[in-house]
């Protein structure tokens, strides 16, 4: 068993026990964090991942991705073209640039499912009308994207402030 030192062995950590989890159990779920989801996903959304091969994975569909000791769910925008290059293009709805590509052993699972305060939610393989709209803002103007997660915090704090007690 490796002795992991400092945050980002911790991180690693967490990364490698999300792995094995999935192969294990078949399904996952954490906490999202960074704001390159938006709007489809929030800091602070509980995401649930569920293993699936890597041939099930459609262009839409969110992934989650392990990559060096880091857990990050971004959407498949482009599949593996042939059997011989196997590699799949992703990218976060609020990020410009896609992210480099993605290789079939870094491929951990689906986010199939998310909980935002308390409400399940589905997972859309594609964004309409606002969301896109808040999207593309997103994409071109870190600025906005940072207003964005600023108005959206203060309106789920007032939300879940004003929540019945469950017990």
């Amino acid at each position: 068993m490796p002795q992991y030192h400092g945050l980002a062995d911790a991180v690693t950590a967490k990364c490698e026990l999300a792995s094995e989890v999935l192969r294990s159990f078949g399904s996952f779920r954490f906490t999202a964090t960074g704001w390159s989801m938006l709007p489809a996903l929030w800091t602070g959304d509980t995401l649930i991942v569920e293993r699936v091969h890597p041939d099930q994975f459609q262009v839409g569909d969110i992934a989650l991705v392990g990559r060096e000791g880091r857990l990050c769910a971004h959407r498949v925008v482009c599949l593996p073209e042939n059997t011989g290059n196997r590699f799949w293009i992703t990218q976060g709805d609020a990020i410009p640039a896609p992210d480099r590509p993605v290789l079939e052993a870094e491929l951990l699972g689906r986010v199939t499912q998310l909980i935002r305060s308390g409400e399940s939610i589905s997972v859309s393989a594609n964004l309409k009308g606002i969301k896109a709209l808040f999207a593309k803002v997103a994409r071109r103007s870190v600025f906005a994207a940072r207003v964005f997660v600023y108005v959206a915090s203060k309106v789920r704090a007032q939300r879940e402030a004003i929540l019945p007690c469950q017990g």
